[in-house]
């Protein structure tokens, strides 16, 4: 059974679990260095109990990230877990503009 929550994600996924609480303590957005915010989603067509989750979503470029999207991110289409340091880091911004590195 897959779920939402990062206690879930603890036992179900050990290997990525330290990846996983990672990114969702970032307080910045990976895509565009924004603030991300703590929302609470429902899911009304789940077939679990606990149909609402956590989620972290970015007040400037709409980014939703949970720990089950964030798995899907971290595993690559061959299974193998990348390290955490390649995957996208947020770019810094100068005077307001975002700039890419």
């Amino acid at each position: 059974m897959q779920t939402f929550t990062l206690a879930a994600m603890r036992n179900e996924h050990p290997d990525v679990f330290p990846q996983l609480v990672q990114q969702m303590q970032q307080p910045h957005c990976s895509r565009c260095g924004g603030t991300m915010v703590e929302e609470t989603y429902m899911d009304i067509f789940s077939d679990y109990e606990d149909f609402q989750f956590q989620a972290k979503h970015c007040i400037q470029c709409g980014d939703v990230i949970d720990p089950f999207i964030l798995l899907n991110r971290l595993r690559t289409h061959s299974g193998e877990t990348p390290d955490v340091n390649s995957l996208s880091q947020p770019r810094h911004r100068e005077n307001g503009l975002v700039m890419t590195g």
